[in-house]
């Protein structure tokens, strides 16, 4: 009968465990919200504390380069700027994407407005995302 309860208790604790480790799983992917040029002219909500990540095409193909981000800085902190290359059997002419990752800093709202250019020409400059990011 002792065994019996000690096997029980071992069971309780260790179910428990597996359930809190689930939730923090959930949690975390909760604080990554992703987003792409399907949210350009779009309101994306995130709280504060949570990672946004915005993910374009890379327009090398064209000549282009993307120019540095306009957005509040007092809203949104940006973490990193990752260049990710084209997969192995992409087609020629295929950059990859690039990846801005922002920390929301404090409630209030911005447009994230990424633009490229090619070389110095200003003429050139062409808009490839402008999205309101509402931070609660």
């Amino acid at each position: 009968m002792k065994t019996r309860a000690i096997f029980t208790l071992i069971f309780i604790i260790a179910f428990t465990g597996l359930v809190n480790s689930c939730k923090k799983g959930e949690g975390a992917s909760q604080q990554l919200v992703q987003i792409n040029a399907l949210a350009n002219g779009k309101t994306t909500t995130i709280s504060e504390g949570q990672t946004l990540a915005i993910t374009l095409g890379d327009p090398g193909d064209g000549g282009y380069t993307f120019d540095p981000l306009q957005y509040d800085q007092s809203v949104l902190k940006l973490v990193v700027h990752k260049l990710n290359p084209p997969p192995a059997n992409s087609p020629t002419g295929d950059f990859g994407t690039d990846t801005w990752s922002f920390s929301a800093l404090k409630a209030g709202a911005t447009t994230v407005v990424i633009t490229a250019s090619q070389g110095n020409n200003a003429n050139s400059t062409v808009a490839m995302f402008s999205g309101t990011i509402a931070v609660k």
